[in-house]
């Protein structure tokens, strides 16, 4: 689980680095070359904005409620859980399901996945 976990982490590592500081040179991640850069900026407008912002609200609404999260890992739970659900809308309503979109929407599971159990592991040591 713990490698499974790191390994996770350094891929989205190299994608951050790669999309910060080299940008001009990589614009599209590696796994979507078959998008066009149109494409893929609807993507970004539609699909990982919108996460982001769910997860922001989320966690604005936690904390005017006074509740903290139960372990580390339910922040990165709770951003996975918004991001599958905006890829959810987005593929009902405009992506069309190619490859590329269902990988994706695949690893968003098993990263779920991993992360809900180490979570609730995680939890079950504290309490």
């Amino acid at each position: 689980m713990k490698i499974l976990l790191a390994a996770i982490t350094l891929y989205l590592l190299t994608n951050a680095f790669i999309l910060m500081f080299l940008y001009e040179s990589y614009p599209i991640a590696p796994q979507i070359a078959e998008w066009t850069l149109e494409e893929m900026a609807e993507y970004r407008a539609r699909i990982i904005i919108p996460a982001f912002f769910l997860t922001l609200v989320y966690f604005i609404f936690r904390y005017f409620s006074g509740k903290n999260p139960t372990s580390a890992l339910w922040p990165i739970y709770v951003a996975l859980v918004s991001f599958m659900f905006t890829q959810i809308i987005g593929i009902m309503v405009f992506l069309p399901l190619s490859f590329d979109v269902a990988i994706m929407f695949f690893l968003t599971i098993i990263m779920l996945i991993v992360t809900g159990k180490a979570h609730h592991r995680r939890k079950k040591e504290i309490f």
